[in-house]
This record gives structure tokens, C-alpha cells and sequence, in this order.
């Protein structure tokens, strides 16, 4: 899916889209990938340009998003299914990400 051939970052990746429900620390990933944090970092920064947990919550998100346009489960129900523990930090981090609240976007239909 991301184009990655990096046998350790595949299976980092994978973990990732298994557990959105239940988000993974930054140490369980690191173990996934048989590495330290620093070093799972380093290695999501040379393949991704980003964090690993910048990564895995902009993966939630768009997870967020796909459920929030193609189901009718409720604003909190998407909150839980993708991981948050509370609907407004949910909503909070779902409108820095697309400039709009779960809500509003559900309402204009995007």
C-alpha cells in the first residue's frame, strides 16, 4: 500500500493498520520493528518523512475520515473504532487535519 520494501517497516506498517482501534506505543512499535525508538525514528524518517507516531496518527485519521464518509456510525463510535479516548481531542485532532469538525464534514457531505 505505501510502497515500502523495507522488510521491518512493512511489518511496522502492517501492526499499524491492524491496530487503530487500540494505538500501539512508541515502545511496541519499536519492538514490532525489532528496534530501538530512536532507531524506528530514524528508519520512518528515511523511508516516510515523518514520526512513527505522527505516521500511525495520521493513519487513524484518514481511517477516520473513510468511516466518517462511508457509514453512518456515529461521530463517537468513529472516535472509538480509530483509537481516541475522547470524542473532543478526537474532534480536535480530525479538524487540524482537514480544516474541518467530523461533524461539519459529515454535514457538507466530503
Amino acid at each position: 500500500r505505501y510502497g515500502m520494501r523495507n522488510p521491518r517497516l512493512v511489518k511496522v506498517l502492517k501492526c499499524m493498520e491492524a491496530n487503530l482501534e487500540s494505538p500501539l506505543t512508541a515502545q511496541e512499535i519499536a519492538d514490532i520493528a525489532d528496534m530501538s525508538i530512536r532507531q524506528t525514528e530514524r528508519l520512518f524518517a528515511r523511508y516516510l518523512n515523518t514520526t512513527p507516531m505522527n505516521f500511525y496518527a495520521n493513519m487513524r485519521l484518514e481511517k477516520a475520515h473513510t468511516l466518517l464518509s462511508q457509514t453512518e456510525l456515529s461521530v463517537t463510535e468513529v472516535a472509538v473504532a480509530c483509537g481516541y479516548k475522547s470524542t473532543s481531542h478526537f474532534t480536535k485532532s480530525f479538524r487540524v487535519a482537514y480544516g474541518v469538525t467530523p461533524k461539519r464534514m459529515r454535514a457538507v457531505g466530503n
